[in-house]
């Protein structure tokens, strides 16, 4: 077991989690047709492989609220909804689990998250998403760095139709952060889905804000036009960088 002693913000995120923080993951494998982002309310998403994926992170309240950017989609959402459209976790009865892209640390949290893992993929009666869930410790390389990491594996049992969901999801200890990613199901049309942590930006949405000299009271949610605004320069800076 390693050690999770790091410094936690309210309601248990790390203090890597701030707002204005923009996280960054880099996708291996996109699905090739578009997915309905329909919890998010994002519509259809296609993504090409090394495209990046963006989340500024707005505000918190029981979830993260930010605005992601995955292909050619920008929506202000909460992380939950963000992981049910990308099928980052197990929609099981009587117990979901989607802890998303970010997680709380801390001992007791990480058990919690732990413990609902199980209990979302128990072979219980009415639980189409049944299966085996193993979780390991492990030390994941990503964006050059080593991340001591809390890691899912989840089998769905065979089903009647299409191909059952097999879901890889690493989380680091210290930030909370996903590392790693791999998730993926058959309705009839495939979805497969991979990514991998890339770093948090070295500029926040603030000092992007301080940078063009703009005077923007940066209070609840950020608005909508704004914010995408900021995460294309973001983009594009990135690029030329």
């Amino acid at each position: 077991m390693f050690s999770m002693s790091s410094t936690r913000a309210v309601n248990g995120y790390s203090s890597e989690i701030q707002i204005g923080r923009i996280v960054t993951w880099q996708i291996e494998s996109a699905p090739v047709d578009a997915f309905n982002m329909y919890y998010t309310g994002g519509g259809n998403w296609i993504a090409q492989n090394e495209s990046t994926i963006i989340f500024a992170i707005d505000s918190f309240d029981e979830d993260v609220l930010g605005y992601l950017t995955i292909g050619n989609v920008s929506v202000l959402t909460n992380d939950t909804d963000i992981a049910k459209d990308l099928t980052l976790g197990v929609w099981g009865t009587p117990t979901q689990w989607w802890p998303g892209l970010i997680v709380n640390v801390g001992q007791s949290n990480i058990e919690s998250l732990n413990a609902s893992a199980y209990a979302s993929a128990e072979r219980v009666s009415g639980n189409y998403l049944n299966g085996t869930m193993i979780t390991s410790y492990e030390t994941i390389n990503a964006n050059n760095e080593q991340h001591e990491c809390i890691v899912f594996d989840y089998d769905q049992d065979p089903t009647g139709f299409g191909e059952p969901q097999r879901t890889h999801l690493a989380y680091s200890l210290e930030t909370g952060v996903l590392i790693e990613v791999n998730t993926s199901y058959s309705f009839g049309t495939p979805y497969e889905l991979a990514f991998r942590y890339a770093g948090f930006a070295q500029i926040t949405v603030v000092d992007l804000i301080a940078d063009w000299g703009t005077i923007i009271t940066l209070s609840g949610v950020m608005g909508g036009v704004v914010l995408a605004v900021i995460i294309l320069a973001y983009v594009k800076l990135s690029r030329k960088k």
